[in-house]
């Protein structure tokens, strides 16, 4: 587990603080930027023993990985090509994906931009791609190459 502040990687168990209204699991040495939380000591507990239940690993999704992808810039012209292409009018396109037509149309009319449940439904129902991978060699990282922490972006106001 990393620290939410400075992201070092914490050894033993981690300290529940609170800083600024937030509660964050932090190491001890950053414990001292905040207040333990109200009704929350940390105490010894007698436990039972049970028998050791087997640990399933999940695999960790990537979210950041999915953020590399930005929708293209001629969206609007795609999502038209594509639909013409199948002989489909807005009307038609709207039923087959469950969503309103003049949603497509404003999409279509580049008014607005689609959220990822409504990029998806195009992309599947016209079978085009709309995203394009981004390069993430220009985005900036937190020391040590281990990403970019809450302590990365807070300034610590001394009293």
């Amino acid at each position: 587990m990393e620290c939410e502040i400075c992201g070092v990687e914490i050894i033993g168990s981690p300290r529940r603080v609170v800083v600024e209204g937030s509660e964050l699991e932090v190491c001890a040495k950053c414990a001292q930027y905040g207040k333990t939380p109200d009704g929350w000591v940390p105490s010894s507990r007698k436990v039972s023993p049970v028998a050791p239940t087997p640990v399933i690993k999940k695999s960790k999704r990537n979210f950041f990985r999915e953020m590399d992808e930005e929708i293209i810039h001629d969206y609007s012209q795609v999502i038209r090509e594509a639909r013409e292409a199948k002989g489909l009018t807005i009307e038609e396109l709207g039923m087959n994906m469950k969503e309103k037509a003049s949603l497509i149309r404003k999409i279509e009319r580049s008014e607005i931009i689609p959220e990822d449940s409504m990029r998806k439904k195009l992309e599947y129902a016209l079978g085009i791609k709309l995203t394009e991978r981004t390069s993430s060699d220009n985005m900036e990282h937190g020391t040590l190459l281990q990403g970019t922490t809450l302590g990365d972006i807070v300034k610590i106001k001394r009293k």
